[in-house]
């Protein structure tokens, strides 16, 4: 478990490359230099972060238009000499790849300018937040009440711009992306699993993998949780800046560490307040954010007590991925359809863990396709609420026994 101690990109990618060794040689061996970002559809970031791991998931899964297939047989050297060491199949006839054919021909029928409507609201939460931010402090001099209830309202709109950003970093080099390692290369390909970082973060004070050995204080984290969530975001910062400064893992320092310290230097010059005052409501904005942030990511799907986590009994030893994807969503139907909600709530979910690259205005176009197919494959998007999301996260935090989803139904793959 070396990439998840301690939790870090670094950590994460090192054990990856660390199990290849292990298990056998690469799928795909390329070379950085001779590939650039002209080539390469994502750009060049994606190509340094997965330098010497396995990129199966990845290649397969964030690809759509059969470019990418083209480029890689410049850039062969040899076939394996030993399988593919995963549960996960990529099947020609299988549930993925043959959804994944369709939903190609059906994004021809999307229309074409869905994804400015994304930019629009990206970039008016973005607005609203600099003029907000500011603002909040000046209205903590008139008047407490105002001035607490205006840092939780910007806090929201903190929240949103976050969720937004998600919606661009599965694509080519932005500056609107973040978090890409941990959440694009580990929790988006093995997702529910030991290898899914992003369940690691939370260790050891959440503990939602299934476990017969859980400690009864862990259990109780079913009703301490609020108080964990919200600290995740500023011990992600101070983490971050901690890692770039000791140089762990290579990881340095760059502009892209500035963002977060910029937002209360803005805050200070346009309402020229105290800046110790300033500090304190910013430090309080990303608390206030990080509970929000926490609670409706977290609901979104992946955290229901009945859905396949690593510990429980698999449907088979070797699993299609895209059915994987479907046992360990519950689609939050509070979400599901509805642009706003679904980019800035981590909405249809289990369409875009199934095809990461597609803009979340144009998800809600391929529901027909997919739960037909589901249906065809004898197996089920399952849906639910907000509020049985956030008690369902509970009891799987308290869950120590395992689900059997040897017992469903599926077509042999």
């Amino acid at each position: 478990m070396t990439y998840r101690k301690p939790r870090t990109n670094g950590s994460m990618v090192n054990g990856s490359r660390m199990a290849l060794k292990a298990s056998g040689e690469s799928m795909m061996v390329y070379t950085i230099s001779q590939t650039s970002s002209n080539h390469i559809p994502g750009g060049t970031q994606w190509l340094e972060c997965t330098k010497g791991t396995d990129i199966t998931e990845q290649f397969l899964t964030h690809h759509l238009s059969g470019n990418a297939e083209s480029i890689i047989p410049k850039y062969f050297v040899r076939k394996t000499k030993q399988p593919k060491n995963s549960p996960f199949t990529f099947a020609d006839d299988g549930f993925y790849s043959t959804l994944k054919s369709k939903i190609v021909e059906k994004r021809k029928e999307i229309p074409k300018d869905v994804r400015k409507k994304s930019d629009l609201i990206t970039d008016m939460l973005l607005v609203l937040f600099l003029i907000g931010s500011p603002l909040t402090c000046w209205v903590w001099t008139q008047n407490l009440l105002l001035g607490l209830a205006s840092t939780v309202v910007v806090s929201y709109v903190l929240t949103c711009l976050t969720f937004c950003g998600h919606n661009y970093f599965h694509r080519t080099d932005s500056w609107r992306m973040d978090w890409r390692v941990t959440h694009a290369m580990s929790h988006h390909l093995h997702t529910n699993t030991a290898q899914d970082i992003e369940l690691g973060l939370l260790e050891p004070f959440l503990q939602f993998l299934p476990n017969p050995n859980k400690p009864i204080l862990v259990q109780m984290a079913a009703f301490y949780y609020p108080v964990i969530y919200a600290f995740v975001i500023l011990g992600c910062l101070i983490k971050d800046v901690a890692v770039s400064l000791a140089g762990y893992r290579g990881k340095k320092l760059t502009w892209t560490n500035v963002i977060p310290f910029a937002v209360p230097v803005w805050m200070w010059l346009a309402s020229g307040s105290y800046f110790p005052w300033v500090i304190s409501v910013w430090l309080l904005m990303i608390i206030l954010s990080s509970e929000f942030f926490v609670i409706f990511g977290l609901t979104a799907g992946h955290l229901s007590h009945t859905n396949f986590f690593e510990g429980d009994i698999p449907r088979s030893d070797k699993i299609d991925w895209g059915i994987h994807q479907i046992d360990t969503i519950v689609e939050n139907i509070d979400n599901a359809g509805n642009h706003f909600k679904s980019i800035t709530r981590f909405g249809d979910h289990a369409l875009h863990h199934l095809f990461p690259t597609l803009d979340h205005a144009e998800l809600k176009y391929l529901y027909p396709t997919l739960l037909e197919h589901c249906e065809k494959y004898d197996t089920q998007l399952r849906m639910t609420n907000f509020y049985n999301a956030l008690l369902s996260q509970s009891k799987q935090l308290i869950r120590k026994r395992p689900n059997n989803f040897r017992e469903k139904t599926a077509n042999p793959l």
